[in-house]
């Protein structure tokens, strides 16, 4: 039970930064929002994104470089004597929550990138379109395909 409220502290400890860099950003202490932006939906964390990114990088640094980074959390009596090495650590568990926040963003990544080159190639295809070229340089990429799509396609071919 020691572990969890020291793991609860860190995490607070690392919100509290969110708040001093929420505060501290020329973003201000805004609530997250939606901004429009050439008819554009741009998500902004504010504070409470902030908050959260600070409690799990904290939990997280701790965790994988802390005192009890080698504690071991589960396994039973009887494995960990057979073999001490068959528990699960404390650093192997917050090093999970880290390798998902990267395996995500890279399937993220990767689902974008597929997304822009269906734009781009569609958006190629098309009449010029200068309104439709600023909204999709500030759009996400499922937007951007969005705004490709309603282009008129040049029938040059």
């Amino acid at each position: 039970m020691l572990l969890c409220t020291l793991l609860f502290l860190v995490s607070v400890a690392g919100a509290v930064g969110g708040v001093v860099n929420a505060l501290l950003s020329n973003n201000g202490f805004v609530l997250p929002r939606a901004e429009q932006a050439d008819g554009v939906k741009i998500l902004r964390p504010g504070y409470l994104g902030n908050i959260l990114i600070g409690a799990v990088s904290a939990g997280i640094s701790w965790g994988l470089y802390g005192p009890l980074a080698n504690f071991i959390i589960l396994g039973t009596p009887d494995a960990l004597s057979k073999n001490p090495s068959a528990g699960l650590t404390l650093s192997a568990l917050v090093g999970a929550v880290l390798v998902g926040v990267g395996g995500a963003r890279w399937l993220t990544n990767e689902v974008d990138k597929n997304l822009l080159r269906a734009a781009a190639t569609k958006a190629a295809r098309s009449h010029a379109a200068p309104t439709a070229s600023r909204q999709m340089a500030v759009a996400s990429p499922a937007e951007a395909l969005k705004i490709a799509m309603t282009m008129q396609v040049n029938d040059l071919t």
